[in-house]
């Protein structure tokens, strides 16, 4: 089977394309991506798909080289008579803005470059030249990192609209069949600096794992294929076990600690991997935050996993993407429309979006331990009659112990309370307007419970 009919049978294999998908191209000059587009438009005179273009980014990186990758990759578009589409970014630039690498930025510039290209080109997929070689390198590094299965599985033959048809070819395959055509292409020096992990992985790692075994990138690649065919499967059981378990809501989702305690480890921590990535997908989660989930250290009640905040709450693991509950909800009650709360009784915010009970008075002894969400206050200074409200600038409390007045903004920078999450937490008053407790964070003095409380009022805080 000659190389393009091994292409061919491979995109068949994985859903790549039809006769009639417009592919782009993504060409960077190099021998892969070059090869990839003769063989593309072989394919395309064969009537197995439609060349709808080729894409290049300028990362601007290496100065005139580059410029002369653009020049060259727009004169082979020029003669196959495609329509080139040529973008320039500068991606060192770009990394120090962002505080990341190099390579980590000229990725995402690639990614967002392609997505652009697609629609100016009126393509449905781009193919990405991505190699058998490029697969065994992306799944040391991943192994080196403690990546799991998925991770493991390398680079899928198509995500979204990217498709990768050459990942079961080797690159001196390639390299030889463009010989054959007297085909050039164009060398990146930058390929040679093993200052850079990929580099290493390839000119030095590679070539000593070929010592132990010299068919060593094809068993890298197959062990990829294990670990996706692996992963796949598990991903669909804990996608069984994620609409049982995950409890969801606008901005937040609940998890029962004993539900997920139940399952096999594997599930479990996939089931918390769907349920972050549903609240915020922008980012990918690994073992560290599953862990923090699944086990946590005893006193983690709180923590923020990125734009995510992890609470355990009454046997649940309560996740919340705290930037788009700040932009969905309202903030809570101003003072004039403050909601009512009876001793015993119970105050419901109008929107649903917490209750706030108060339980009592009773014996303090019956009281149990004050937490995070619930308070114990002295039933006389309580009094019947509270109110709840949301926070105003210039509030005061006097926090238990402090021995004087704090403004409840200054509670929220010391708690860490994100600036867009204030106006949510409940105030609660008593009868003469004075804060009894900051709902989460802290107790006014004046209700402190002593020896010589007769009885306490116990608030409970719900969301």
């Amino acid at each position: 089977m000659s190389l393009v009919d091994r292409v061919q049978a491979f995109a068949g294999r994985h859903g790549q394309w039809a006769a009639g998908t417009r592919v782009v191209a993504a060409v960077s000059g190099g021998s892969d991506s070059v090869a990839l587009l003769f063989i593309l438009d072989e394919l395309a005179r064969r009537s197995a798909l439609r060349l709808a273009g080729v894409a290049h980014l300028n990362h601007q990186v290496r100065g005139a080289e580059a410029d002369g990758d653009a020049a060259f990759v727009e004169a082979l578009a020029a003669r196959l008579g495609l329509p080139f589409d040529l973008g320039r970014v500068d991606v060192p630039a770009r990394a120090r803005a962002s505080r990341c690498s190099v390579e980590l930025a000229g990725r995402q510039a690639r990614l967002e470059f392609l997505r652009q290209s697609l629609g100016r080109l009126g393509g449905d997929v781009v193919a990405l030249a991505h190699t058998r070689d490029d697969q065994a390198e992306t799944v040391l590094l991943r192994l080196v990192r403690g990546a799991g299965p998925r991770g493991l599985g390398g680079m899928a033959p198509r995500t979204d609209d990217r498709v990768r048809p050459l990942l079961d070819i080797r690159r001196d395959e390639l390299r030889a069949w463009l010989g054959t055509r007297r085909e050039a292409w164009r060398e990146d020096k930058t390929n040679d600096d093993v200052g850079v992990a990929r580099n290493r992985v390839r000119h030095e790692v590679l070539p000593r794992l070929a010592l132990l075994n010299p068919r060593v990138g094809e068993a890298l690649a197959r062990a990829a294929r294990i670990h996706a065919a692996d992963a796949r499967l598990l991903d669909q059981l804990a996608a069984v076990e994620a609409d049982r378990l995950v409890v969801h809501e606008a901005w937040q989702v609940r998890l029962s600690l004993d539900d997920l305690a139940r399952l096999p480890e594997a599930l479990a921590r996939r089931v918390v991997l769907r349920a972050l990535e549903t609240l915020d997908p922008s980012r990918a989660y690994g073992w560290e935050e599953t862990d923090a989930v699944l086990d946590p250290a005893p006193d983690a009640r709180v923590r923020d996993i990125g734009p995510v905040r992890l609470e355990r709450i009454r046997g649940f693991a309560v996740l919340t993407n705290r930037g788009a509950r700040a932009s969905l909800l309202p903030s809570l009650p101003s003072d004039e429309s403050a909601v009512p709360l009876e001793v015993p009784g119970t105050a419901h915010h109008p929107l649903g979006h917490w209750v706030v009970e108060a339980a009592g008075p009773m014996p303090r002894e019956l009281a149990g331990a004050a937490s995070t969400h619930r308070a114990v206050l002295d039933a006389n200074a309580v009094g019947r009659r509270l109110t709840v409200r949301g926070w105003r600038p210039g509030d005061r409390v006097e926090p238990l112990g402090l021995g004087g007045h704090k403004k409840v903004q200054d509670v929220f920078v010391d708690r860490k309370v994100p600036r867009e999450e204030r106006g949510l937490v409940p105030i609660v008053l008593d009868g003469e307007g004075r804060i009894a407790w900051v709902a989460g964070h802290v107790v006014g003095e004046a209700f402190r419970v002593t020896p010589r409380s007769a009885a306490v009022v116990v608030l409970t805080l719900r969301r």
